[in-house]
């Protein structure tokens, strides 16, 4: 019986994880943050200068502003914590 619930367990637990998928994460988390920053200020000010469709208030363009610096600070928090070494790169 021991052996068939170890079986289990492992069929349904996750493999642990090493440093590489933990850095992995942590890329692939700040590269989607730095799209939302984009995206905010492409939505938020480019996109109604070139449509020309709305106005643009000084308050829309401190919010558009104010929304991508603080996904793009996010993003580069999250890449802080991404361990660098120089050995690796072989330059």
């Amino acid at each position: 019986m021991r052996p068939f619930l170890r079986r289990i367990l492992r069929s349904l637990l996750p493999p642990p994880q090493v440093p590489k998928h933990k850095e992995d994460r942590f890329k692939a988390l700040a590269g989607v943050l730095q799209t939302i920053a984009l995206s905010t200020w492409g939505l938020g000010l480019v996109s109604p200068l070139i449509a020309g469709a709305g106005t643009i208030t000084p308050r829309k363009v401190v919010v558009a502003l104010v929304l991508g610096v603080a996904f793009e600070l996010a993003s580069l928090t999250l890449l802080a914590y991404v361990p660098y070494d120089d050995a690796s790169k072989g330059g």
